[in-house]
This record gives C-alpha cells, structure tokens and sequence, in this order.
C-alpha cells in the first residue's frame, strides 16, 4: 500500500512539472489541535488530540487526480492512531466517465447503497476500486466494484469500524422520461433501477450471498414533487445460515408554492439494513431531522411531516412532527406507521418555530422542540425533552449582535431535571464572530454519573477569526457538556470535554 501511494504521488507530481502550463491545482487543509483534561481534573491527566487532513486535486484536461493525506496523532495518554493516504485516478469527458481509487456513491436515497463522507460528523464511508458513469438518450448507467471502509469518531478516537474482506458489486440505471407531453406545466419523470451484491468469507453456502436490488420513480408536475423507492434484500441468516430477506420502503411528496411549503415522507424498513455492528453498506434515511434511527434499517416503520408557511413578508411559521419506531404487529397498518406505545422503541420529534423580521436588519425566532426517545439512551427506557428557545439577531451594518436562551425541561424514567443556556455573539462579516456560551443542569441523575460525570456547569468562549479569504482560525476555550449526537441516522457517543480546541482551515 505505502508503495501505491508512493508511485501515485510521484505520479501527481510529475504531471504536475509536465503539463505546468495546463495543470489546475486545487486543494484544502484542516488542522485540529485539542488539549483538554478529563474529569479528574489535574494537571497530570493532560490529554491532547492532533488532526491533519490535506486534500489536493489536479486537473489536465479531461484527467484528475485527487489525493487525500490523512493523520491522527494522539498524545500517549490516548490509545490509538491513523494515518493514510487516499488517492482517485479519473477520466471523464462525456459520454464516459471512468474512476479508479477511493469514492462515494449512492444509489437512488441509499436503500441498496449509501457510501458517503460526512466531515461535520466525522464518518467516512467510501469504496476503494472501480467505477465507471456511461451517459446515453438522457440516461446514465454507473458500474462499480469496490472494498468497503468506514471510518468513524467517537468517544475521543478515529477506528475502522468494517475491517472486513467484504467486496461490493453494482449497477446502476437512472433514465429521465421527459416530456410525457407537451403541456403549459412542466412534467418530469424519472425512473431508476439497481441491483449491489457483497461478497464475504462469512456466507456459510455458495447459495447464501448477499443481493440487494430494487427501483425508484421521480414525477415532478410543476411545484408537485413524489418519489418512490423500493429495495429487497436477499441475504443470510446469521449463525444458522439460510435465506434472508428483507425488504424497505420510502415514499416522499413534497408541494412548494410562493410562501408555502409541505413535504410528508413515509418510511418502511424490515431487515433492509445491512453490514455489521455498528456500520452500514446501505444507510435508509431516517424522517427524524435531528438525525436519529432506531436500528438503521433493520425494523423500522415511521413517517416525517413538514409545514413552512410565511402569509406576510416579516413572518414565517414552521411545524415538524415525525416519527420512527420499531414495528408492532398487535397494531393496525395506519396506526403503527403513527403511534409510539410503550411496547415499541422509537422516536417522536415534534418543532413548533415562529420567526418574525420587525425590520430588515432585525430577525427573532421563537421556538418549541419536543423530543421523546424509548430504547434509545440506554440505561434509560424512556427521555421526554421539551426545550422552548429564544433566539434574537441585529445587524447593524459594519457588525451584528446575536443573542439566545433556551430552558431544556428532560423528564426520564425516574428523574427530572433542566438544562438551560444563555449565549451571545458579536461578529463582523468576513473578519470574526465572537461567541460566549454558558449552559447549566439543575441537578445531576443518577443515571448520568457514570457516562458525563457530575459536572453541571459549562462556560465557552470561541472566536471565529477569518485570516484571510481563504484561512480561517477558530478558537474554543470552556467546556462541553458531551451526550448522544446523530447525523443521519447515525449516533454516537460524546465524551464530555474540558479544555481548548483550535482549527485551522485553508483552501487554495
């Protein structure tokens, strides 16, 4: 592998001195120090955290080429690190698109497949091998095959969570049918079909490997958007070994019209989820916007409905409320899709927001989440959240002000107790936001002790400090408070954090 990456590089760079002329060099950097104690609190459990990712990307005409250089340098009090170097070798010039290296790519909304990079939340997933796109009569058909590698950050540390021989084969073919005919409003329809097969050692017979194929239709008529995508899984028993199969469902429609928006999705999985523990070739989207799934597709019946609707010009109403649960067969069709009883595990989010402009410079926001989660924050069966927030922001042309409270009211199994945070912001464009945030819990369950500690005050400073058009230094000095975080459908522990952060970004 260290001599991939060395004939690649080398390869890069010597493209780079022939074609000087004609190259295009693009690229990004984040460097990420952290230096920060844990909860005993003394000067000899001094921890630090170092993170460099370098990205390049160099264009000749129809080719690039794009290295990822990767490191993770924990001080010696903290087990583990990383350190590798991605690269992607692409031609393309249309009709034809081929990719040979490390890449994301997602089929239809992720049912059969679902590899992609979320930097905010640290999750990598990606396939190193082939890929190739052939554009033809307003379709496309993509080709690929690839080794599977997810990484992932949690609990203060970067792992591989699918360290496997795992192998993906796919295809992929999506063709636009339009115009159906030629009417004053704009029809477009487009339909999709799939099929991805896994390879691994662990298939206990030649008849037990694993298939996952299905379709979708897109019909968009003027502001009318559906979509809808179904996907069957054929796979193996675990342990005993057999057939497996699984199937899932997710329908969206969505209406947008001036000054109005509703969208409503419905979402249906049973045994469409797979991988392993803690990671996903597919990633069924979850209808929870604050990112939680039960079990990721592995039973799971929910639906996600949302109202944005602004009849005067200084005012916008918003409503969510969605759901997610495991199934309940003792229940009818409509009222499982819509209930969270005490015998499922699940989700139900609800949000009420107002946001108001008195003038052009002023906005106000007032708002209500409620959060109820069964089976999701072990040792806990149920957690009720209510957190009603105010936020308030003044521009004043060469700088702005924003301020904010919020009071989180948390009811579990057999505790209740309050969060409450008050924050503030002054910032000038393109030149730095200074941010003071203190948030404190009333009091401490016994619950909580033995994941966050008894801390229950966190005071935080950070300064947003734009260097230049292309560098940017951010600085945070305080404390985190820590807990369950999830981007779609994706959770992870949080350690609580005390200490300081700075990152660096720069594009060039």
């Amino acid at each position: 592998m260290i001599l991939k990456n060395s004939v690649f590089c080398l390869l890069l760079l010597t493209l780079s001195f022939c074609f000087a002329v004609n190259v295009r060099i693009t690229g990004a950097n984040h460097a990420e120090y952290w230096v920060f104690v844990d909860d005993r609190l003394d000067s000899l459990n001094y921890k630090e955290h170092f993170t460099e990712k370098l990205k390049l990307s160099v264009n000749y005409k129809d080719i690039t080429l794009k290295g990822v250089f990767f490191l993770w340098d924990p001080s010696v009090a903290v087990p583990g690190e990383m350190q590798y170097i991605d690269y992607t070798a692409q031609y393309k010039k249309d009709p034809v698109s081929i990719l040979y290296g490390r890449y994301y790519t997602t089929f239809g909304r992720g049912l059969c497949l679902n590899q992609f990079l979320d930097e905010d939340f640290n999750n990598d997933n990606s396939l190193y091998g082939l890929k190739a796109d052939i554009k033809f009569l307003s379709s496309q058909l993509t080709l690929l095959t690839g080794t599977p590698r997810n990484i992932f950050f949690e609990e203060l540390a970067y792992s591989v969570k699918n360290d496997t021989t795992d192998q993906i084969r796919g295809a992929n073919f999506e063709t636009k049918l339009w115009p159906i005919f030629k009417t004053k409003v704009n029809i477009v329809t487009t339909i999709g079909g799939r099929y991805v097969r896994i390879n691994r050692v662990s298939d206990l017979t030649p008849k037990a490997f694993t298939e996952l194929f299905g379709g979708d239709i897109n019909l968009k008529i003027g502001p009318w958007e559906n979509y809808f995508e179904y996907a069957r899984h054929w796979g193996t028993e675990p342990v005993v070994g057999g057939r497996l199969k699984g199937e899932g469902i997710i329908f969206t429609t969505g209406l947008a019209l001036p000054g109005f928006g509703l969208s409503c999705q419905y979402v249906d999985y049973d045994d469409i989820g797979f991988g392993g523990a803690g990671y996903r070739y597919n990633e069924p989207p979850t209808p929870i916007k604050s990112g939680i799934s039960v079990n990721r597709g592995i039973d799971e019946v929910g639906y996600g409905v949302s109202l944005v609707t602004s009849p005067i010009d200084f005012f916008s109403l918003e409503v969510d409320n969605n759901k997610v649960s495991t199934h309940d067969a003792s229940l009818g069709s409509i009222e499982e899709i819509i209930t969270l009883n005490s015998n499922m595990d699940g989700v139900l989010e609800q949000t009420a927001k107002l946001i108001t402009h008195p003038n052009f410079d002023m906005e106000i926001t007032l708002a209500v989440e409620r959060v109820i989660k069964q089976g999701i924050e072990l040792p806990i069966q149920k957690k009720t959240e209510t957190k009603p927030y105010l936020d308030f922001t003044y521009d004043f042309g060469i700088f702005f002000i924003e301020a904010g409270y919020e009071h989180n009211l948390v009811s579990s199994d057999t505790s209740d107790y309050y969060d409450h945070a008050l924050s503030f912001s002054l910032g000038k464009p393109e030149m730095f936001v200074l941010s003071i945030r203190y948030e404190r819990r009333n009091r401490v369950p016994g619950w909580l002790i033995p994941k966050l500690g008894e801390e229950t005050s966190w005071p935080m400073l950070e300064l947003s400090l734009d260097l230049s058009r292309r560098h940017n230094l951010r600085l945070r000095v305080g404390a985190e408070k820590g807990g369950l975080v999830c981007s779609g459908g994706v959770c992870r522990f949080e350690e609580p954090f005390r200490g300081v952060k700075m990152v660096l970004t720069s594009i060039f």
